[in-house]
């Protein structure tokens, strides 16, 4: 793949008061630097806020979840692998704007049923509707044109590459810029997602917090509308999850969907509007994360004590 020369235009700063606009520097290449202009925080959605300047965390470009547009639907998926069955005519829809959270026990599938859904496996029958499309027969890589996007359980960085080159690959091969397009939109993604202060730091100089935050930065820099995350908070501590809960509740509410596979359940109590239980290639609870954790089934089969997970 070749990254695209930067636009080499001088940035700007416009002031309001104390407060400044943005001027992310990143190097792409021996010698090269990408500006991200104030303006084009102003195009992403981004407002300022007093003494950070442009922040992610104060996007103005709202999702309005008061129709809730359906943006996904799965009906009657099928897939079988051997004797195992991950899904048994599964109905999955999710609305636009929302977070909604996928739990179940460990074999049961959860992975399996994303790849279904973002074309990495397909399904042995079944539709699956993104935005209104039949994209069921589509490939992953089209899926990703059409706005979906994806995280893994393992982040795996290119070693060699920064942080910013990431985000720069995924708003080029993804997300379909190029150019000073290109350069905005993979800038915008690591400052949505905390990154600039490590934004010319190499995948293998990096800790797992920061991994997982360049996994997420990659996916959003593809402008996608929705977003599958697998086990995004696995292996942090307390407060990196709490951190990184907050940082995608900031990139749902500036208008990206999530469907979001996880153990650590307070994430998830956190976060999610919705949560379904995955459980012998059925959707065995579907409703509000507390409910869900509440349930007889949910219990029985993946928590073994509501309590233990705090809820009440």
């Amino acid at each position: 793949l070749e990254l695209q020369p930067p636009d080499r235009r001088e940035g700007t700063q416009e002031h309001h008061g104390d407060t400044f606009g943005w001027r992310a520097v990143a190097g792409i290449g021996s010698g090269q630097q990408v500006p991200l202009r104030a303006d084009c925080c102003h195009e992403h959605g981004l407002s300022p806020h007093p003494k950070r300047g442009y922040r992610s965390g104060h996007q103005v470009r709202m999702t309005d979840t008061a129709a809730h547009p359906l943006i996904l639907e799965a009906v009657g998926l099928v897939k079988r692998l051997g004797a195992v069955v991950i899904a048994d005519g599964i109905d999955l829809r999710i609305d636009e704007g929302s977070i909604v959270g996928m739990v179940g026990p460990n074999g049961v599938g959860k992975t399996t049923m994303l790849g279904l859904l973002s074309g990495d496996v397909r399904p042995d029958s079944g539709t699956i509707m993104f935005n209104g499309r039949n994209v069921t027969n589509l490939s992953t890589s089209s899926r990703v044109r059409l706005g979906m996007g994806r995280t893994f359980q393992v982040p795996r960085p290119f070693a060699g590459l920064t942080v910013f080159q990431h985000a720069l690959l995924s708003a080029q091969q993804a997300g379909g810029l190029y150019g000073s397009a290109a350069n905005e939109r993979a800038a915008w993604a690591v400052d949505a997602c905390g990154m600039m202060p490590l934004i010319n730091v190499t995948g293998a100089n990096l800790r797992l917090l920061d991994r997982k935050r360049m996994e997420v930065a990659r996916a959003i820099a593809g402008s996608p509308r929705l977003v599958f995350l697998d086990e995004v908070a696995a292996g942090l501590s307390v407060f990196e999850v709490s951190e990184l809960t907050g940082m995608i509740l900031m990139l749902r509410d500036g208008g990206i969907t999530f469907l979001w596979v996880e153990h650590v359940l307070s994430a998830l109590l956190a976060a999610a509007d919705r949560m379904v239980c995955l459980g012998g290639g059925h959707l065995i609870a579907d409703g509000t994360p507390t409910a869900v954790l509440k349930d007889p089934l949910v219990v029985e089969s993946y928590l073994g004590s509501a309590e233990f997970v705090g809820v009440e």
